[in-house]
């Protein structure tokens, strides 16, 4: 049964491998809230941010500063298109899923000069296939997993690690089945979207993923799971 791409269709059409990040300047949780309770955005979905974010930001299911950059972005964009994308994201992070790469695109959109149209479309296909790939892999996540999060502050400058977790690989898988149809692959092609994803994983094993993460999760895709 091809799960993954069974359920995303359905939801959309319903609807030392630490990864280092630097911060200049620092970005802290509160800043963003801070901001974001004086910022300009539409008050319904003000309100909604401001209730979901100290846990998405507690559990690291959004960065401060993608998050900083994305509501700045939202600024000034019409009031339909900030609800839409906050209830795409509202709905990740009530499943516990990270909405960061999410907001990461969606700044890219704007910046790019999209219509508003094309960025949800495709904000609302990667969230319905990341909830597929999560639904679908959940069985297979490891029993015992590490984490690890150091920060080092200096000034303004902050310097910050993490160990990528089970989460993180799936954000890749999806992401990669992503790109495969909205790059225009064959929707039918389940061959060619788990290839993508596996030489995503490959490419990834030991720089951005754990090598056992990355291992385990490999010995079970398939294009049947796909």
């Amino acid at each position: 049964m091809r799960r993954i791409f069974v359920l995303a269709m359905v939801l959309f059409a319903l609807s030392g491998y630490a990864q280092v990040q630097f911060m200049l300047p620092a970005v802290s949780p509160e800043d963003v809230l801070q901001w974001l309770r004086q910022s300009a955005l539409p008050a319904a979905e003000k309100a909604v941010w401001l209730r979901i974010l100290p846990q998405a930001f507690d559990e690291g299911l959004v960065d401060p500063k993608i998050a900083q950059a994305f509501f700045q972005r939202l600024v000034g964009t019409p009031p339909t298109f900030v609800g839409e994308i906050t209830a795409i994201m509202e709905e990740l992070l009530a499943q516990g899923l990270s909405v960061t790469h999410l907001m990461n695109k969606v700044s890219q959109g704007i910046i790019m000069g999209r219509s508003w149209a094309v960025i949800t479309n495709e904000i609302r296909l990667r969230a319905s296939v990341l909830a597929a790939t999560h639904a679908s892999l959940s069985p297979y996540r490891p029993k015992a997993e590490a984490r690890a999060s150091v920060s080092v502050r200096v000034g303004s400058f902050a310097f910050q690690a993490r160990t990528p977790t089970w989460e993180d690989v799936e954000v890749e898988i999806a992401e990669a089945i992503s790109d495969f149809i909205a790059g225009g692959g064959d929707i039918n092609d389940w061959s060619g979207m788990e290839a993508l994803a596996r030489t995503r994983l490959l490419q990834l094993r030991g720089r951005g993923l754990p090598s056992n993460l990355v291992d385990h999760v490999l010995q079970v895709l398939t294009p049947q799971l796909i």
